[in-house]
């Protein structure tokens, strides 16, 4: 399958390029014009990470959150009198201890709904454990592990410990023993290194790592990987693996490229990948392209009317996290409130969203699905 490249897309995201830090207010994109003249009853606050590296994982995870906004603040839909609020940082403590303050000084806030990306989700909710704030914090783009028990937050994807077993468990199945890792910084290392030890050393395979630092480019490691091994993990994003994978056909290296969830394979083909080079990803959601589940129809049908870009698992997953919150509020009830929220999510109550399967079998995540899939050197999407 040939995913599509739309130059409309690029177009979008530069549309959207807000400065860091600033705080935007925006009502549920399916009010009418009545209702958004008033102040909505209550409102939930999402907050993004645009940074750099970070803005377009952001961007597409929020755009799946306020796409569900659209379809479920409908009249008469569970989402049709909170409002929507975007808080963009940079991704830094000081900006997320900054929005933080002011969220606890807002009792009309509901909850945090679709946190991204993975470092901003855990240091908000950091900050939220150390400030003693009750404030349901719902379905964050965070792969890392450290609060899965926390009875507040509610993670609906598999984690990177998971990703990681699948991901290196491919590699251990096609005859690899040698894995390459790389990490952009010495901080990535040093936050990931145990779990990818930990998974490699259960599956026997030896690690050689490769560490860049703050102003080290994804090419410039390229060209440092070292000689042999057949498979290489590269922890980074979209715009990242394309450098990375560009650095290496440049030098005729088409060893495999193993990438996790913060990778989609449109975003990939965006940013145009290195040709000839494999990578294969770990996708956490079902394909946006092929599923015929009800909830990934709807989500492509309207997509389509409201945005100028492809389906992306990230969108999707984005979407995903709003109809859970939507579903969320419906079994609430009235009055909603901040305490009825946490109940429903302290409860991890099993939903079904038009098909696909939140169920927290282990207590702690929605779903521990992922798919290894592979984009092969012609740019075809297998798997």
């Amino acid at each position: 399958m040939q995913y599509p490249t739309d130059p409309g897309r690029r177009r979008w995201l530069r549309q959207w390029a807000l400065p860091a830090g600033l705080a935007l207010s925006h009502p549920a994109l399916a009010q009418n014009k009545t209702e958004t003249s008033s102040r909505a009853e209550a409102r939930m606050v999402q907050l993004l990470d645009m940074s750099v590296a970070q803005q377009e994982l952001s961007r597409d995870y929020s755009t799946g959150v306020r796409l569900a906004w659209a379809v479920e603040g409908q009249k008469g839909r569970p989402l049709s009198r909170i409002s929507l609020e975007t808080v963009n940082t940079d991704g830094s403590a000081a900006a997320v201890n900054a929005a933080l303050d002011r969220i606890a000084q807002d009792a009309g806030i509901l909850a945090l709904v679709g946190t991204v990306g993975d470092a901003l989700a855990v240091r908000v909710q950091d900050g939220l454990n150390q400030r003693g704030l009750k404030l349901p914090h719902l379905g964050p783009w965070m792969a890392d592990g450290r609060h899965d028990s926390d009875p507040s937050l509610a993670l609906l994807f598999a984690s990177r410990s998971m990703q990681l077993r699948k991901a290196l468990g491919s590699a251990y199945g096609m005859g690899v023993n040698d894995l390459i890792v790389v990490y952009s910084t010495a901080e990535d290392q040093r936050l990931y290194d145990p779990e990818v030890s930990g998974m490699a050393q259960s599956l026997g395979l030896k690690l050689r790592r490769l560490t860049g630092n703050s102003v080290t480019q994804p090419a410039a490691l390229a060209a440092r990987l070292p000689a042999g091994g057949a498979m290489i993990l590269f922890l980074a994003t979209s715009a990242e693996v394309a450098q990375f994978t560009q650095a290496m056909a440049q030098r005729g290296d088409h060893r495999f490229v193993l990438a996790l969830g913060d990778v989609d394979a449109p975003s990939l083909m965006q940013f145009t990948p290195g040709r000839g080079v494999p990578v294969i990803l770990t996708q956490v959601v079902p394909s946006p392209l092929r599923s015929r589940l009800g909830v990934v129809e709807t989500y492509r049908s309207r997509l389509g009317e409201l945005y100028d870009e492809p389906p992306s698992t990230i969108s999707l997953a984005g979407y995903l996290a709003g109809q859970y919150t939507a579903a969320l509020v419906r079994e609430a009830g009235s009055p909603l409130t901040r305490e009825r929220l946490l109940d429903g999510v302290a409860r991890r109550k099993p939903v079904s969203l038009g098909g696909w399967a939140i169920d927290f079998r282990d207590g702690r995540r929605g779903s521990q699905f992922v798919n290894p899939t592979l984009l092969d050197p012609s740019g075809r999407l297998i798997g």
